[in-house]
């Protein structure tokens, strides 16, 4: 949940300022001065996942006490998301174990099934705690293989924000 943002280094000045707005052509705010001329970068934390958020930054030099600027670099974005789960699958008789490493910042995770490689996927179970990271898909059919991808969810304003899909994988049920 953070972005950080980098610039050339410009000759003479005394420190940069980098702004911040909520789009391309919104209402620009002071996130940081950064008083150093050498210093470079900045990260902004705490943002909300998958909300985009624009930058420009701007040198400054201090000259007789008064801050003299250039003008605004160019605007940049930057989204943070949700990192993707990596699944491990186990089968045991007529059932398969479903894990995933715990993604922060999620509120839950989904977990698709499909029956071959291309099929089509249904969502086969909801897990709404970030700290539950199996499940298991039992009543399954002997000797057969099925596909599972999961992807984690962060709810946001009543809204499902998504990862993207784990990498499919398959198991064969003993």
């Amino acid at each position: 949940k953070k972005a950080t943002i980098k610039w050339g280094k410009v000759a003479g000045a005394s420190g940069y300022e980098v702004y911040r707005a909520t789009s391309k052509s919104g209402k620009y705010s002071k996130v940081k001065t950064v008083g150093s001329g050498s210093t470079t970068s900045y990260t902004n934390s705490s943002l909300t996942k998958n909300k985009t958020y624009y930058y420009k930054v701007r040198a400054y030099r201090t000259v007789d006490k008064k801050k003299v600027y250039s003008s605004y670099s160019s605007v940049v974005s930057a989204k943070p998301v949700l990192k993707t789960p990596s699944v491990k699958l186990t089968s045991g008789s007529k059932k398969a174990t479903i894990k995933w490493e715990k993604i922060s910042g999620a509120s839950g995770y989904e977990v698709y099934r499909a029956t071959s490689k291309s099929g089509k996927y249904s969502k086969i179970k909801t897990i709404t705690t970030n700290s539950t990271v199996s499940y298991v898909n039992s009543s399954l059919t002997k000797n057969k293989t099925y596909y599972y991808k999961v992807r984690a969810y962060r709810t946001v304003n009543g809204k499902k924000i998504y990862s993207s899909y784990s990498v499919a994988k398959s198991v064969k049920v003993k």
